[in-house]
């Protein structure tokens, strides 16, 4: 009897601290499987490419942490119309469906545009992968179109240098021509 009442106590005890301090909200990644072929069809856009600049993770309104990475595209697939490319990645670890993509490293992505904010994202279950683990994903996908600065006249975030240097001109012209000008209004007076 007695260990009956030290059973009841023990469970009393334990069920009232498990109500007190009650756990946090605990989400799980489950990825549907799907191979890089249909990827291809349902995501916006999709390219191997280096990532050259990785963000500071920041809190979104819409799917908690997220990193900016700035990629220089090497080959496209589907939805590239610049050879630099931004894409917001879910931060976090694997539990969150986050990814870490390294710095100087190349990639196979797929990217999604996100209804919230019009911006690609990606995340774990995209099925992103370093380009060199990515043998069967690009055989399944054929053959890219190789992208280079001339396709798109510059890169995005990068000024084109013709464009800029008739904008700097035009703008050293007109201020060559006010200079004149002034000069000659004060010989006048």
């Amino acid at each position: 009897m007695k260990r009956l009442m030290m059973f009841m106590l023990v469970l009393l005890l334990l069920m009232s601290g498990l109500a007190l301090f009650p756990g946090g909200k605990v989400y799980a990644c489950s990825c549907v499987e799907s191979d890089a072929k249909e990827r291809l069809k349902t995501f916006t856009t999709v390219f191997t490419g280096e990532v050259v600049k990785k963000g500071h993770a920041q809190q979104s309104k819409h799917d908690g942490l997220i990193r900016e990475y700035t990629f220089d595209v090497d080959t496209a697939w589907k939805g590239i119309n610049t050879k630099k490319i931004k894409i917001l990645g879910s931060d976090g670890d694997s539990g969150s469906c986050g990814i870490q993509l390294e710095k100087n490293q190349s990639y196979l992505i797929f990217a999604y545009q996100h209804e919230g904010d019009q911006k690609l994202h990606t995340n774990l279950c995209s099925g992103n992968v370093a380009v060199e683990q990515a043998v069967d994903e690009l055989k399944l996908l054929g053959t890219g179109k190789v992208v280079s600065k001339e396709d798109f006249g510059g890169t995005n975030g990068e000024g084109n240098g013709s464009i800029d240097l008739i904008v700097y001109g035009g703008v050293i012209l007109i201020a060559g021509l006010a200079m004149v000008w002034m000069w000659r209004r004060r010989k006048r007076a």
